[in-house]
């Protein structure tokens, strides 16, 4: 048969090949483990930039009407850098959390521009409210009509109503 020097060479080349192979597999494994740690922190500081930058539009956006000031091209460039920085960041952030963010904006947008425009209509001596029809065929904001009543009806799409419509 085989000589026991021969079988002992054997059984250490396969023992150090095992060993060899926990060893790689131990190491891929901690690289992979590492590789995932960076990927969540850089998803935590991605969080953090998106929500950073949509409260920041949104605080400069209620600056805005408090003071009754208009629209300025420096608001048009906070939702530029909202999406650009929605682009950057993409490869860590969700698809639904970049459709939230740019919903979000794009909602915030929206109410600034009705609150304007209310706020226009009341400057003018108009005291009518502005009133908007759910079965409209707009798809986000519904199509509004004049009305005695105060009420400001946003589209269920954007979310909770500012107020609502208490004649229905």
């Amino acid at each position: 048969m085989v000589s026991d020097t021969v079988a002992v060479g054997v059984l250490t080349f396969v023992g150090t090949g095992l060993a060899t192979a926990a060893g790689l597999w131990q190491w891929q494994r901690a690289r992979v483990r590492e590789a995932r740690a960076d990927f969540r922190a850089q998803r935590v500081e991605a969080l953090k930039e998106v929500w950073e930058a949509l409260s920041d539009l949104e605080e400069a956006q209620r600056l805005s009407l408090t003071r009754r000031e208009p629209p300025v091209a420096a608001e048009a460039n906070r939702l530029t850098q909202v999406n650009l920085l929605l682009l950057r960041r993409s490869p860590f952030l969700r698809p639904d959390e970049q459709e939230w963010a740019q919903a979000f904006a794009q909602h915030l947008t929206e109410i600034d521009a009705l609150i304007r425009a209310q706020a226009h209509d009341g400057q003018s001596g108009e005291s009518d409210a502005v009133v908007c029809d759910d079965r409209a065929a707009t798809p986000v904001v519904t199509r509004c009509r004049r009305r005695r009543t105060p009420a400001l009806r946003v589209a269920p799409e954007i979310g909770a109503p500012i107020r609502r419509d208490r004649a229905r």
